[in-house]
């Protein structure tokens, strides 16, 4: 089956436009699994091995970056596996 996931990153500390930021993002990930676990876990794997993510990352950061499933639904329409894109936000210092 094909699934749209679409999941929620925070706490990612990251080189951005030349300053230091602790951002939020949300991204769509496109896979193929045979249950909604598998989708899930694909789709986490996809943001794990994002090179540019890892590569804007702060290597010592204070914060612990996490990944969570916002929305899983089955693809009605054959969609590209993968997918790529960020939505970030700046996360707030509570």
């Amino acid at each position: 089956m094909k699934y749209q996931v679409l999941l929620r990153g925070e706490n990612f500390e990251l080189n951005w436009e030349g300053k230091i930021k602790n951002l939020g993002f949300f991204t769509t990930r496109w896979v193929k699994a045979d249950s909604v676990e598998e989708a899930e876990n694909k789709a986490v794997q996809l943001i794990q091995n994002d090179k540019w993510l890892q590569s804007a990352l702060i290597e010592k950061s204070e914060y612990s970056p996490m990944v969570y499933m916002e929305e899983i639904s089955q693809a009605k329409w054959w969609k590209r596996v993968g997918g790529k894109g960020f939505t970030f936000w700046e996360m707030g210092n509570e």
